[in-house]
């Protein structure tokens, strides 16, 4: 299970001096095995400290004092081993279980610049009550579910991999290689991202695909009833139930409109007599902060920063992960010659470019919409914003993409759908990608020779 993140983790090594590294994720993205597995054989040696299934490791951060030599000390005496700080891994997994233990980061950044201490932590910012956050003094990696380009290198697929990647946009890719890419997408959106899915997923998918996606769906089951668990720990009883639901009703909530397009978030019908933004604020907000929920504001206008135009009540909400989303949504297996059958397949096909941009680097979307014009997505580049429509169907009209360019002097228009990649110039540039090639977005130098002529 090879991630591109790994770049980010040699690059934190390699420094001089470093602060401590936190990598933040939902439950069972891949933190731990990424430090462990495939970063940690960098290493002499690897020491790693579970502080939520081991308490007596979470007991040592309990002291009065928290300075890094006596804790490094009392870590030696948990794990029975001498600790090298000037080239040893230390991991301090879950590190929200113990607030002291992440407070200690700020001590291990001032005393031990040197070390390399890299921690994990899920649902940070909602479980902590009032630690103390070492502001400024770790240094932030965020493990999202694996790309689709990561899910081809997890399933062996280098080749179709390699193809992607070396994608040109103003050229058209060769039929017989867009549709082996455009079968391996629609496993991707049943699969997901999430490591232990893709791996099961591969492991049985060449001896019985019933059977490999029977097994899939087991391992989404346990993994929601672990955010419920966690919802339920972290939010007290009356908001668990509220987050739960909504939570749940994400399916219905995307795929509300008719047309198939994902649809505003609406607070109307989740939990009775909670019709307000206020009543589900905080709800909604604790889903966002713990990563299960990505959250795209709508903004009215389209100059930069784009955060100015947007409202607080008008937003979307994603899932995650593609996967997760099939699942709550009991969608089938989807078939690899054709695309997504039914009325929901705009939503899923939103989901799915928001979760690419978002593993892509892309930290805040937006949306755009006036009138009845309405745009899925808005990039920011350089001052320039660029209209992103997404068409899961075999149309290729973008009337509300074009209505953006022209009231915000767009150089390029850019649509994601059932079609292979080509650069056409009419009015203007417009980019037509398929959308297993959205989290290539995130590239500047590529969007900007298709309006630059370069």
């Amino acid at each position: 299970m090879k991630r591109t993140i790994e770049t980010d983790l040699q690059h934190w090594k390699n420094q001089a001096s470093r602060k401590p590294l936190l990598l933040r994720g939902v439950r069972q993205s891949g933190k731990t095995y990424l430090l462990k597995e495939l970063f940690g054989p960098s290493f002499p040696k690897v020491h790693y400290f579970d502080l939520e299934q081991n308490l007596a490791t979470a007991t040592i951060f309990n002291r009065d004092s928290l300075k890094s030599t006596e804790l490094v000390k009392a870590l030696e005496q948990i794990s029975q081993d001498t600790i090298n700080i000037y080239s040893d891994l230390i991991i301090l997994d879950e590190i929200q279980a113990s607030p002291r233990a992440l407070t200690s980061l700020k001590y291990f950044a001032q005393e031990m610049p040197k070390a390399y201490i890299a921690a994990t932590g899920s649902l940070l910012g909602v479980s902590l009550g009032k630690a103390s956050f070492p502001v400024g003094k770790v240094d932030f990696l965020d493990v999202n579910p694996m790309s689709f380009t990561e899910f081809l290198e997890g399933m062996g697929e280098h080749r179709a991999n390699a193809t992607l990647k070396d994608l040109i946009f103003e050229k058209s890719l060769d039929e017989f290689y867009h549709n082996r890419l455009w079968g391996l997408f629609s496993e991707y959106l049943s699969v997901g991202g999430m490591p232990e899915a893709v791996n099961c997923y591969k492991d049985l998918r060449s001896k019985s695909l019933f059977h490999a996606t029977e097994e899939v769906s087991k391992i989404m089951n346990n993994l929601v009833n672990s955010y419920l668990a966690d919802i339920a720990k972290h939010s007290g009883n009356e908001n668990s139930m509220h987050i739960a639901e909504i939570l749940r009703n994400i399916p219905a909530q995307l795929g509300r409109e008719t047309d198939g397009n994902a649809d505003r978030f609406r607070f109307k019908g989740i939990i009775p007599g909670k019709v307000r933004y206020r009543d589900l604020a905080g709800a909604i907000n604790w889903l966002v902060a713990s990563s299960i929920l990505l959250k795209v504001p709508i903004a009215n206008r389209g100059e930069q920063p784009l955060s100015v135009w947007e409202s607080c009540t008008r937003f979307k909400l994603y899932l995650h992960d593609i996967g997760v989303l099939s699942h709550l949504a009991e969608m089938p297996l989807l078939k690899t010659d054709a695309f997504l059958p039914g009325f929901y397949k705009g939503w899923v096909a939103e989901n799915f470019v928001a979760q690419e941009l978002t593993a892509s680097g892309i930290s805040q979307l937006h949306s755009w919409q006036a009138g009845k014009s309405e745009v899925e997505f808005v990039l920011q580049s350089d001052g320039i914003s660029i209209p992103v429509e997404v068409k899961a169907g075999r149309r290729t009209q973008a009337k509300s993409a074009g209505v953006f360019a022209k009231k915000h002097s767009s150089p390029l228009v850019i649509k994601l759908g059932f079609w292979t990649n080509s650069l056409t110039d009419r009015n203007r540039p417009t980019l037509n990608l398929p959308l297993y090639a959205a989290g290539l977005l995130a590239d500047r130098n590529r969007i900007q020779s298709c309006f630059n002529g370069t």
